[in-house]
């Protein structure tokens, strides 16, 4: 699903250029990624969504290699593509239902198509009392819901998360991981970068470590 072959990121967050990274990720697996600041988490995730260029070596995402991408293609790879920021980035004056329906119409998908699917998807996630909820009316732990349904409407094969439980305490936390975990036990692969390596290693999900931008 993902293969890293002694990539580098060039400079990382903390100004430093770290060693390089080598890691496979299967497909169907469920993965965290963790280090401290700077080394590297968010950048790996962007390279993984074709949202930024490796400085060095060799990416493989849905069995693609990332370098051999023409500009036409890559839009295409990025569909395939789930992706939830360390902020939801909701659209505010739209309400739940619609923030998801935005992701599946900008997908070229008609209305006919995802409506029910959309509805369906929102009450899995226990949201289907809140899909006329404007998200300034939502917890942080609903809105992060609502960003991971938005990141999933259109069933992509790999889903990836940066800092998911950011901000949210005690069960909020746990909910959003058992999400995540539903999402993959149903066929999504699934990697989560984080700085909470408490929540990571008692997961019991395969963990990789980035350490001054080198992974283990």
């Amino acid at each position: 699903m993902v293969v890293f072959d002694r990539v580098s990121l060039g400079r990382s967050d903390c100004g430093r250029a770290g060693a390089p990274i080598s890691f496979s990720i299967a497909p169907g697996s469920f993965h965290f990624l963790t280090g401290p600041p700077g080394s590297g988490k968010t950048a790996v995730l962007e390279v993984i969504g074709v949202a930024r260029q490796p400085a060095g070596g060799r990416v493989d995402v849905l069995g693609r290699d990332l370098a051999s991408l023409s500009r036409a293609e890559r839009p295409l790879l990025r569909r395939r593509i789930g992706m939830v920021f360390d902020e939801p980035r909701l659209i505010d004056d739209l309400t739940a239902f619609d923030n998801v329906a935005l992701a599946a119409r900008a997908a070229g998908r008609k209305a006919a198509a995802y409506r029910d699917h959309v509805a369906e998807l929102l009450t899995w996630i226990g949201l289907g009392a809140r899909m006329a909820s404007l998200p300034g009316g939502l917890s942080a732990a609903e809105q992060r819901r609502l960003a991971i349904a938005r990141a999933v409407i259109n069933s992509p094969n790999l889903l990836i998360a940066d800092e998911p439980t950011g901000r949210l305490e005690g069960t909020a936390r746990f909910g959003v991981l058992r999400l995540l975990a539903d999402l993959n036990r149903a066929g999504t692969t699934v990697l989560i970068a984080t700085r909470d390596s408490v929540l990571a290693e008692g997961s019991g999900a395969a963990v990789i470590r980035l350490a001054d931008g080198a992974a283990a």
